[in-house]
């Protein structure tokens, strides 16, 4: 920490001079809002008057040529009020800390240093030829996060900028202010990021400007790679980085690259909502959010009940399962059954799924089997199955039409040559009966078009199943009953038209080759979060609905809450993406748990690892054993004690929702508490309960984990779920049990956690 006098002095007038500037700014800038305001009130009056005086001649076309002159006058106003207070808004967020780091620069060749102070957004005088502070997001600021005292260069659009980093200095500054600085080395202090990191958390996410690590800062810039795939430990700040590369990526690309350009697939609402609040921190507006389920909904006829992915979990984990279910899961999450997908797809594509017939019609063969087929297979070969279907229909409409005015004509030439007529004296009557009789011959013709070129994507799913041994292949007696088994049950649950949440991302697979996916051209960036939980399956359909887009992909195989269903390595995900397109970024620190619960959920995964922890301390984990009866009582009592310490939000994570709703409603009468759940996804904080698989991707100030029986996590598959949800907390972690406790838990060194016996 600095303490020259001298040195103190320097900042604070620095610190002035911006405030001051600021504070400047923010008065014109607030003047000119209320100024563009006011003349744009003042235009519209004027325009309607203008309008409402103007001659109604229809001939008369100065009065539509007004109306367009005021129409873009007011747009261009509502710009420029626009502008005007989206300055004011940053201006305001920089008012009483405007920036929190600087670098001395001296560029090659050059005899004065530069002083770049770095906030969250750039301030300039003199028309921009002035900068006071840099956005974080320039290329000059990368100097701060990525480089230590000593040589150091920048990319800029130039080129790249070599030079000398003279200083290196962190601000805390509150309340227009300066707390404390310090001049640091290669990274963020590691006390600055203790501060930061040591207090009560909030209940939205927040930036990480402040305090952006030079392994989260390669991944923030990175420009170089189409397919970004970035792996990292919890508490590894992925969510945090892939917000603030949106942020990044907006700024750098701000005239061809807007906001609604990028989508972020989120693993639930509750986690859509805790990140609702970081672009607009960092002066930007939010980018879509859309869980992969509701991106897709469109898809999905209203008829089926489809099962959601918590509905899914619930099942599992409430552990009622049905072994062919559970078989089905695993198969349709597998790299084997995406290969028979691609198989079957494929099949489809080459017409040997659709049964084409000769269209003859009294003994005339209008077209015949195969030259439908070659239509369909080489004139179409360029457009999607449905859509060549769609193709071939109208053209075999257009023979069928043909063919019945050929007919129609034939009937009346033999008519007018059997009673020797002319043909100007052919009864209209005669025609009428003409073209009802061409017209009943070729109706059963039209039929077998509807037939052949008919389209239903539940139909196909389910053809698939009837004759799963013939994409399957199966090695054996064994696996082809196997199959046969996940086959019966599938077709049932569609027969009944229920799809289970496995079967949603096949159907939406087959959907996106065969037909047609969302609107998808707009998006020229896609942030996959909680990546692990995804299937092969689901990333093929990513491919391929957003194939001209860039993508960030960011995830933690550890914190699989899926057993069953799960990317299973990150390796699968590059082999579904271009080798050449796609680089993988490893994260080995952890930023979130103090070292004493991140050591405890390292032993619960009990598997050898290299990673880093900031060396943040607090109390070891406590797991306490409880009586049945006072068991709510005691959880209400640790979450009031809790809060007494100052903590702000508290977790009590349960394995399924029915556990919830059974603790909320006795935990409820001790202490103030919200039920988070599959029926209510909104996280407003404070003190919640909340499933396991709803928790992953938020942190709390303290997490209670209710219970840690070995009958709620005694599986393997369990292992990661319960890792997951202890890595949630911050500072203070509590786990409950009544009899036996887990295995899981057991295995954990006793010198990792207190162990508090109640009696």
């Amino acid at each position: 920490m600095i303490t020259d006098k001298n040195t103190w002095e320097l900042e604070k007038d620095y610190l002035r001079r911006v405030i001051n500037e600021i504070s400047i700014q923010l008065n014109n800038g607030v003047n000119a809002a209320s100024n563009y305001k006011k003349e744009a009130i003042e235009m519209q009056k004027n325009m309607w008057e203008d309008v409402r005086c103007a001659p109604t001649n229809s001939f008369d076309l100065e009065a539509p040529a007004q109306m367009w002159q005021y129409q873009m006058d007011l747009n261009n106003q509502a710009r420029k009020y626009k502008l005007s207070t989206d300055k004011v808004s940053r201006l305001e967020k920089m008012y009483e800390s405007p920036y929190f780091g600087r670098v001395d620069f001296i560029e090659n060749g050059e005899e004065e240093a530069e002083k770049i102070y770095i906030g969250i957004y750039t301030l300039s005088t003199n028309n921009n030829m002035d900068i006071l502070v840099y956005d974080w997001r320039a290329p000059i600021s990368s100097m701060f996060y990525d480089y230590e005292i000593g040589e150091c260069s920048y990319d800029c659009p130039a080129g790249s900028i070599g030079g000398k980093l003279l200083l290196k200095r962190q601000y805390k500054i509150e309340n227009m202010n300066i707390v404390y600085m310090f001049d640091s080395s290669l990274s963020i202090n590691d006390e600055m990021l203790k501060d930061i990191l040591g207090k009560s958390t909030d209940n939205r996410m927040k930036t990480i400007v402040t305090s952006i690590q030079r392994e989260q800062n390669a991944v923030i810039r990175n420009s170089q790679n189409k397919i970004l795939i970035v792996e990292g430990p919890a508490g590894s700040g992925k969510t945090s980085i892939a917000l603030h590369r949106a942020a990044y990526l907006l700024y750098k690309y701000r005239e061809n690259m807007k906001s609604d350009n990028i989508l972020v697939f989120s693993p639930n609402h509750v986690f859509e909502d805790y990140i609702s609040n970081v672009l607009p921190e960092l002066g930007e507006e939010n980018i879509r959010r859309s869980t992969f389920i509701d991106f897709f909904e469109n898809m999905f006829d209203s008829r089926y009940r489809i099962e959601t992915m918590n509905q899914q979990m619930e099942y599992i984990l409430a552990r009622n399962l049905d072994k062919r279910r559970l078989r089905s899961i695993k198969f349709k999450a597998s790299s084997q059954f995406l290969n028979i997908l691609k198989r079957y797809m494929q099949h489809i594509e080459d017409g040997m799924s659709t049964k084409f017939k000769n269209l003859i019609c009294k003994g005339t063969l209008i077209i015949s089997a195969d030259e439908i087929l070659r239509t369909f297979k080489e004139d179409y070969f360029h457009f999607s199955f449905a859509k060549r279907l769609e193709k071939l229909r109208q053209r075999l409409f257009y023979l069928l039409e043909q063919h019945e005015e050929k007919r129609i004509k034939e009937l009346l030439d033999n008519y007018i040559k059997e009673n020797n007529l002319q043909e100007e004296a052919l009864p209209e009557e005669e025609k009428k009966l003409a073209e009802r009789k061409a017209r009943e011959e070729i109706e059963p013709l039209k039929v077998d078009i509807m037939q052949m070129t008919y389209f239903d994507i539940y139909l196909l799913y389910i053809d698939l199943f009837r004759n799963i041994e013939n994409f399957a292949k199966p090695v054996d007696e064994k696996e082809s009953d196997g199959f046969i088994s996940i086959a019966n049950y599938t077709i049932r649950q569609l027969q009944r038209n229920i799809i289970n949440y496995e079967d949603v991302a096949p159907i939406i697979l087959l959907k996106t080759v065969l037909d047609t996916v969302s609107d998808t051209k707009s998006v020229k960036h896609v942030i996959i979060d909680e990546a692990q939980d995804y299937t092969v399956i689901h990333y093929e359909i990513i491919k391929k609905a957003f194939e001209h887009s860039n993508m960030t992909i960011l995830g933690d195989l550890n914190q699989s809450v899926n057993g069953y269903m799960n990317i299973g390595s990150f390796g699968a995900i590059s082999e579904t993406f271009n080798a050449q397109d796609a680089n993988s970024i490893s994260l080995t620190k952890s930023y979130r748990s103090s070292k004493e619960i991140a050591d405890f959920c390292r032993e619960i995964l009990n598997t050898q690892n290299n990673l880093e922890q900031l060396n943040r301390h607090g109390d070891k984990p406590r797991i306490i054993k409880v009586d049945k009866s006072n068991s709510s009582r005691r959880i209400a009592e640790d979450i009031i004690n809790l809060k007494e310490k100052g903590f702000k939000l508290i977790a009590v994570i349960c394995k399924t929702a029915g556990q919830c709703e059974e603790l909320y409603k006795s935990v409820n009468s001790y202490v103030d508490i919200t039920l988070i759940s599959n029926q209510n996804e909104i996280y407003r904080g404070g003190v919640v309960v909340i499933p396991s698989y709803l928790a992953k991707g938020l942190e709390f100030d303290a997490v209670l984990v209710n219970s840690i029986e070995d009958s709620d996590y005694s599986k393997e598959e369990d292992r990661r779920l319960l890792y997951t949800v202890c890595t949630r907390a911050l500072h203070e972690l509590y786990l409950y049990y009544i009899e036996n406790i887990s295995d899981l838990i057991k295995n954990v060194n006793e010198r990792y956690y207190t162990h508090d016996i109640l009696i």
